[in-house]
């Protein structure tokens, strides 16, 4: 292998001369560095191991459904929250339920298993969608594409969900499995691309069970069609738009067909409805919101430089310069960008490479700008989203594989600044990996998480009663213990505050039970068996009335 030589072969589709990229790195080079990058991203997100369950991970893992192995029907035949009373009927996630039924059966209710299974998931994905882009973007001339893109898939943005892992490799073009003999006279170089070939011919197929995986995979069977639609303009001399339009539709139809049995089980599964409406903003707050959140978006994809996984809400009631034109212009910009980039990569590709090539190229920045834009689209249904909590750092996981795939094609053609940009992509993973790394520790339990997340969006009401929710959770540790007079100044606190807390009210019963002061146990239990109904509080309330001679009473509404 010549390192910085080049060569001048003749190009067949232009007739003129072909200048071929200087050779980087062999194959078994990108593996080798694949393995080191993959225990790189492993080491930064171990720390995550010794954490406890945070968020929704209380409710998953307590979930009769995930325990238990009689309810695999139910993970396709009802909604995420089905087991909990007046649990939001919002989401549909079978394969989701699936996943963490399998976590279950492996780790029970250990956090650092469930935590190794998430980031041997996130490493997996980082390394499936650098396969993609070894298969897309290797030609004849070179013998490795997407290493910047590499580092900064593994180290940065490993949170992809493992249906954009299948979809990423699925995507790819696929060819004819080779017979051994042919792949041994061919060498490794074709061994490793007819390999590719077979994992993404299998990988395909897995991709018609991954529609039933989360809401946005309504935007594959869009994928595939596109990805069908582009042909190498090598192939029989070109097909025409109606040719390629049938071939189109072929190939497509088998995802419509699971993708339509999706919608009809999620319409079973949510009463009659594909979608719940969470809220009822005016069309014209929808509307003057979509600059800002758009704008949030680009922000996370671009420079994760803090936590956001909470956010302060942005709708905007009114027009305004502040509200609606600034982000709005921050948008027009990022959009400009990628439309130039994405215009000077597909010049070059079509003036400067082979009609196959080019066809891998044009291919790589369809699939990366739809799947870049699609699901950040999907983010706009503001009616959807959780009131005052309606941004999320984790909707930009399948747009951040897109953006990667556009970046290593950009990466491709560059031409002589392929080792300039490999290092500054190096060293932009380095950053990155340092930012990763210092915002890892926000997550090790729910109070540190609402803390940070408090701090980071003070006016986002749901971050605000959660956090409150964590530190009686704390509270309630401590009433346990006997320090009541460290617990009870946090359930006044938050009984004030959130008055329909019933955890709080139910805490400070039992701080003036232990303190004796039973009149005051007895308003504070009845107070909570009227929120919750829980039969536990109901049964300490209607207990402690008999100790003070009460006759028994139902609680109120």
């Amino acid at each position: 292998m010549n390192l910085g030589l080049s060569t001048r072969r003749q190009n067949p589709a232009i007739g003129k001369p072909l200048t071929a990229v200087p050779q980087l790195l062999s194959v078994r080079t990108f593996l080798v560095l694949a393995l080191c990058l993959g225990a790189v991203g492993f080491a930064v997100y171990s720390p995550s191991l010794n954490f406890q369950f945070v968020l929704d991970d209380h409710r998953f893992t307590g979930d009769p459904r995930i325990q238990f192995p009689d309810h695999v029907w139910d993970y396709f035949a009802n909604y995420v929250w089905a087991q909990f009373t007046g649990g939001p009927p919002s989401f549909y996630r079978p394969l989701f339920l699936v996943w963490l039924r399998i976590n279950f059966i492996l780790s029970a209710m250990s956090p650092w298993g469930w935590h190794l299974l998430s980031v041997v998931k996130h490493l997996a994905v980082a390394v499936l969608l650098g396969l993609l882009v070894l298969r897309l973007l290797r030609d004849r001339t070179e013998r490795i594409g997407g290493v910047g893109h590499r580092a900064r898939s593994v180290d940065v943005r490993g949170n992809l969900g493992c249906v954009a892992s299948i979809l990423q490799v699925a995507s790819g073009r696929s060819s004819k499995p080779k017979s051994r003999k042919k792949v041994a006279q061919d060498g490794p170089d074709e061994e490793v691309r007819s390999a590719s070939g077979v994992l993404a011919d299998c990988l395909r197929r897995c991709l018609l069970c991954g529609t039933l995986g989360e809401g946005n995979s309504i935007i594959l069977p869009v994928l595939i069609f596109a990805s069908a639609l582009i042909v190498p303009r090598g192939e029989n001399g070109g097909a025409d738009f109606r040719v390629r339009l049938r071939r189109a539709l072929r190939q497509t139809v088998p995802f419509l067909c699971v993708t339509g049995l999706y919608l009809l089980m999620r319409f079973h599964a949510l009463g009659g409805k594909l979608a719940s409406r969470t809220q009822s903003l005016p069309w014209s707050t929808v509307l003057l919101s979509w600059p800002a959140t758009l704008w949030f978006y680009v922000k996370v994809l671009l420079w994760p430089d803090h936590s956001r996984a909470f956010a302060d809400p942005t709708l905007a009631q009114r027009f305004s310069f502040r509200g609606v034109i600034m982000p709005g212009l921050g948008v027009a910009c990022a959009v400009a960008i990628l439309a130039l980039a994405l215009i000077w990569a597909w010049k070059k590709a079509r003036r400067d490479l082979p009609p196959q090539d080019t066809a891998n190229l044009e291919y790589a920045l369809v699939i990366g700008t739809l799947l870049l834009v699609l699901p950040i689209l999907l983010t706009l249904d503001l009616n959807a989203l959780n009131p005052g909590d309606s941004l999320h750092g984790r909707y930009t996981y399948l747009p951040s594989a897109g953006l990667m795939l556009v970046l290593a094609t950009v990466w491709h053609l560059s031409g002589k600044l392929r080792v300039p940009l490999l290092c500054a992509c190096g060293l932009l993973a380095v950053v990155f990996t340092v930012l990763v790394v210092s915002q890892e520790k926000q997550w090790k339990d729910d109070l540190t998480v609402f803390t940070v997340a408090h701090e980071l969006a003070p006016h986002n009401a749901p971050v605000a009663k959660n956090l409150a929710d964590a530190h009686v959770q704390v509270a309630l540790q401590l009433a346990d213990d006997g320090r009541c007079s460290e617990a009870m100044p946090v359930f006044q606190q938050v009984s004030q505050e959130y008055p329909q807390d019933w955890y709080a009210w139910a805490g400070l019963g039992d701080c003036f039970v232990q303190l004796n002061n039973l009149p005051k146990a007895e308003e504070s239990l009845r107070r909570a068996a009227e929120l919750s109904h829980d039969s536990r509080v109901m049964q300490q309330w209607q207990e402690l009335r008999a100790h003070m001679g009460l006759p028994n009473s139902a609680p109120h509404d």
